[in-house]
């Protein structure tokens, strides 16, 4: 054996044992990780929103919570995560759906606004205050 050898094989040796110390480690850090999904997959809260369901899992709530400035309600932070659920899946719909969808809505809160006395039902009323 050769100095270089001499000196050189020790730390092979030693970086070989970390090696396998490490492959012996990894089906529990595996385990680890796939344990940490499950959690984060784990579903917080439902709502159902124009007859649709979004289920809000722990994943979803830690992603709200990492863009946040300041803290919020665990509540809050739910009611975000369906916002933001809702543009994702609405984002994929064709432009005419999401036009339609926003005309029904603007209807919709007319409608309810002209029943609750809050608008005005004919816009003439509006010039001749009757």
């Amino acid at each position: 054996m050769t100095i270089d050898a001499a000196v050189a094989w020790p730390r092979v040796d030693r970086r070989q044992k970390q090696a396998r110390a490490r492959k012996d480690e990894a089906p529990a850090r595996s385990a680890d990780v796939s344990q940490v999904g499950q959690a984060l997959d784990r579903p917080v809260a439902t709502f159902v929103v124009d007859k649709e369901e979004y289920v809000i899992t722990a994943g979803d709530v830690v992603a709200v919570r990492e863009r946040l400035v300041r803290p919020y309600s665990e509540e809050a932070v739910r009611e975000l995560a369906l916002a933001h659920k809702r543009a994702e899946r609405h984002r994929n719909m064709p432009s005419v759906e999401r036009e339609r969808r926003f005309w029904e809505n603007v209807e919709a809160i007319r409608a309810e606004a002209i029943a609750q006395g809050t608008a005005i039902a004919d816009p003439i009323e509006a010039i001749t205050g009757d």
